[in-house]
């Protein structure tokens, strides 16, 4: 293989350098925590959870170190800001602790496991000595704001602004949990399927049948036109499903699979292909694709109930599981036609599923959870022969 002189490639490496690097400025600014509230407050100055953000996470004792470390003036790592348009920002980092500020000011929660303001446990905002209120007033919290110089990066680099707002944001997070691959498809993917796939993941009957729901939540006797589960994202942190955004994944996987002729590569690369080919659908489609998803959630749970997506183990002890949720979804889909007659049949139906999973074969196929694109069109192909048989 022929190589290249030495002068080239540093022209080369040059020349990248010039058409990539991003026209970017960075301002800092501080701003005391009543201002924050105000921006926040207003909707007009800070959009505190951009599409690509991830969920909020922290329970009321990291807030409420959050809040602690302000108390004690100690230094409190910089915020991101990206400026979209003039004098209105949106947060790349450190959603959790202007959320932590907001809710506290709000009243949302009072402080609990303090270590050095232990005098302070139990207290929210309003119960605090207006000493220490009109100290929290002074503290500030720096930002570092980013602004894109649209112009000079339209002449050097086919990057978007959103691409690089994305990127910066990525590279931000680097340090800590790095984005799974629906968090990256959900800050890669924005518009009207993807709010479909979070809009569906928040619905009753989803959560309960994944056991998405706070300790107390009882299900909704709503069917198709489901309410949200009254839970907030403090409520959920703990679930690392509603935490990663995985719920979102296992909306997804039904309308990846769906159509047998997408179904080829790695499951990865299939449900970002979904992503990507929906990611400029209408509200309209969005809307179509919410009802098909609806109804054949909610006619699997008429029939398998407390049962739905559940296998039997050998302790006997029934578990969900996503490979049986896949076929399933997928089974009824391809039947629906045949709707009624699934439901006149249901006991049937739940008969010849539960033979087939008894077959070490069968289970091992539709359970087992071989990654593969031949795996989910066995098991797909087992289900839907396993319920239809029932209803002849």
């Amino acid at each position: 293989m022929p190589t290249i002189p030495k002068d080239d490639k540093l022209a080369d490496i040059k020349k990248k350098f010039e058409v990539t690097a991003f026209r970017l400025t960075q301002e800092r600014s501080d701003f005391l925590l009543p201002q924050i509230i105000d921006f926040v407050q207003q909707k007009k100055w800070i959009n505190l959870r951009p599409e690509y953000q991830r969920r909020l996470v922290w329970d009321a004792t990291k807030r409420s170190a959050f809040i602690e470390s302000l108390l004690l003036n100690v230094p409190i790592p910089t915020l991101f800001l990206f400026e979209r348009e003039l004098s209105r920002y949106e947060v790349m980092d450190g959603q959790q602790r202007i959320n932590a500020v907001v809710e506290f000011y709000s009243n949302k929660y009072a402080l609990k496991r303090l270590e050095n303001w232990t005098e302070l446990n139990g207290f929210k905002y309003e119960d605090l000595p207006e000493v220490l209120q009109r100290g929290l007033d002074r503290r500030r919290l720096s930002a570092t704001v980013v602004v894109l110089d649209s112009a000079k990066s339209a002449k050097s680099s086919s990057k978007t602004e959103n691409d690089v707002r994305k990127m910066v944001f990525e590279r931000l997070n680097t340090g800590g949990q790095h984005l799974n691959p629906q968090e990256l498809r959900n800050c890669l993917y924005e518009g009207e399927f993807n709010n479909l796939l979070v809009r569906l993941a928040k619905k009753s009957r989803f959560r309960q049948i994944w056991g998405i729901v706070p300790q107390n939540s009882q299900p909704s006797e709503v069917d198709s036109e489901i309410d949200e589960a009254d839970a907030t994202d403090s409520d959920l942190g703990g679930n690392k499903l509603y935490s990663r955004m995985i719920d979102c994944e296992i909306v997804l996987r039904f309308f990846a699979f769906l159509n047998a002729k997408e179904l080829r590569g790695s499951v990865k690369s299939i449900l970002d292909n979904c992503m990507e080919r929906n990611s400029a659908i209408t509200k309209a489609a969005a809307a179509t694709l919410e009802k098909q998803f609806d109804s054949r959630l909610k006619l699997a749970h008429d029939i398998f109930g407390d049962h739905t997506f559940r296998y039997k183990n050998s302790a006997g002890q029934y578990k969900i599981s996503r490979p049986l949720y896949d076929a399933v979804m997928v089974a009824i889909d391809s039947l629906w036609d045949r709707r009624a007659d699934l439901l006149k049949h249901k006991a049937a139906v739940v008969k010849s599923v539960d033979a087939l999973l008894s077959r070490s074969t069968s289970f091992a196929i539709i359970v087992g959870r071989p990654n593969t694109v031949a795996a989910i069109q066995k098991r797909i192909s087992l289900l839907r022969k396993a319920i239809d048989r029932a209803c002849m």
